[in-house]
């Protein structure tokens, strides 16, 4: 199913509305309040486009497909344990890496890359070492 971009008089109105914690042009995150409030009249009978018009959304501006992810991913997060709540932090609550941490995860990337140089030149000693012996071989045998 085609994507379509919303209208930016569109997304401005729905970041505006109480049950959307933020609206781009190619997407909109509901609050989880509203996806609790959705799962629940869901489970009551109603379908996912009569509980978007109560809650006052333009189902037409939404689209089809929107919709219907929004009941698949609603489906999805009502199984797992954190629930309806976003996982991702706030990029005000993220503290900017360390630059002890940055050089740890460098080192271990130097590491991890000098351990596999180290088995890919054993790999060719002995692609070499096997060169040679096949060729005195098959030198002895002419």
């Amino acid at each position: 199913m085609k994507r379509y971009p919303l209208s930016k008089e569109y997304v401005k109105d729905l970041n505006e509305h109480p049950y959307v914690d933020l609206a781009t042009e190619w997407s909109v995150r509901f609050t989880p309040e509203f996806k609790q409030h959705a799962y629940d009249e869901y489970y009551r009978g109603k379908s996912i486009r009569e509980i978007f018009t109560e809650a006052g959304f333009d189902v037409k501006k939404l689209g089809k497909g929107r919709l219907q992810n929004f009941r698949h991913n609603l489906m999805v997060k009502a199984g797992e344990e954190s629930g309806f709540t976003d996982k991702r932090k706030d990029k005000d609550q993220q503290a900017p890496p360390s630059t002890e941490a940055q050089l740890q995860k460098r080192i271990r990337e130097l590491e991890h890359r000098t351990a596999y140089l180290e088995q890919e030149n054993e790999f060719l000693k002995k692609i070499q070492e096997l060169e040679k012996a096949y060729s005195g071989k098959a030198g002895k045998r002419k």
